[in-house]
């Protein structure tokens, strides 16, 4: 066999051994992980500053009870690497900045999740699950898990009392682009939650596309939903015990209208630029 032919019939042996869903071995895993590590950490550095729309539609179920709360319409501009949300519409909190909107609402979309997971402290585990497709683009399902020793995941809520929060390890899975790395979904459940907080569960999705940003292509959070089940506790004010059954938060958001962000755009960032 020629040397052309020996290399034609390697490339078809990975292509057939790829779509067999045959587990890669222990040293490619390795590398292809750690070329993973490296395009998650260099995510939010690569981005360019932009402005886009994110909706937030949010809705609460309570025993047999489900309802629509609101539909909030937040201008978010990303420049310095860092977040900023302005609530441009809402049908119940309109004027208010993102972080007094009230109720449940979630951020961090645009690396941060992904840098928790990637970043070395994090001291995460990963397992090869299976070769899949998202898209049309092939890609590698790695389930991973973040211990609460290198987590930097909190949850947070207001029970009338004040707002509490705790640090608590989280899981999911990651589908990985075979072709430059890139995390095209992923998915995280808390972990550790103690019994007596108020949030018992809580998990969240964010799937990921190309978008136009000022004529080039930018992998960017196309959607996301967060679930949290808050549970009353007898530590909360006395109003919110009366008022309040066990019930499942749900966000649903959605982005579009990315365009790249100018110096001299008239924007006015609101809040403190939290991610």
């Amino acid at each position: 066999m020629t040397r052309s032919a020996l290399a034609a019939f390697a490339v078809a042996f990975g292509l057939a051994l790829a779509a067999s869903g045959a587990a890669p071995g222990p040293a490619e895993q390795a590398r292809f992980l750690e070329a993973t590590r490296a395009a998650a950490l260099d995510y939010s550095d690569l981005l360019p500053d932009f402005v886009c729309t994110e909706t937030m539609r949010r809705s609460v179920a309570e025993g047999a009870d489900s309802r629509n709360l609101d539909t909030l319409t937040f201008q978010v501009t990303y420049a310095g690497k860092k977040e900023s949300y302005k609530l441009v519409e809402g049908n119940r909190v309109s004027g208010r900045d993102f972080y007094s909107v009230g109720g449940a609402t979630s951020a961090g979309e645009f690396g941060s999740l992904l840098r928790w997971i990637f970043e070395p402290a994090s001291s995460a585990t990963f397992h090869w699950e299976k070769a899949s497709t998202n898209h049309k683009s092939p890609v590698w399902v790695y389930s991973y898990r973040v211990p609460r020793s290198g987590s930097r995941y909190v949850l947070a809520f207001d029970g009338g009392n004040g707002e509490k929060s705790i640090l608590v390890g989280f899981h999911g899975q990651i589908e990985i682009a075979r072709e430059n790395h890139r995390a095209l979904r992923l998915t995280s459940v808390a972990d550790d939650i103690p019994p007596g907080f108020a949030i018992q569960s809580s998990s969240t999705s964010i799937d990921y596309a190309f978008a136009d940003v000022g004529g080039k292509p930018f992998l960017l959070p196309s959607q996301a939903e967060t679930d949290m089940l808050y549970q009353p506790r007898l530590s909360d004010s006395k109003e919110t015990l009366r008022n309040t059954r066990a019930k499942l938060m749900r966000n649903f958001l959605e982005f579009r209208g990315y365009r790249k962000f100018a110096v001299d755009s008239d924007i006015d960032f609101g809040g403190d630029g939290k991610p």
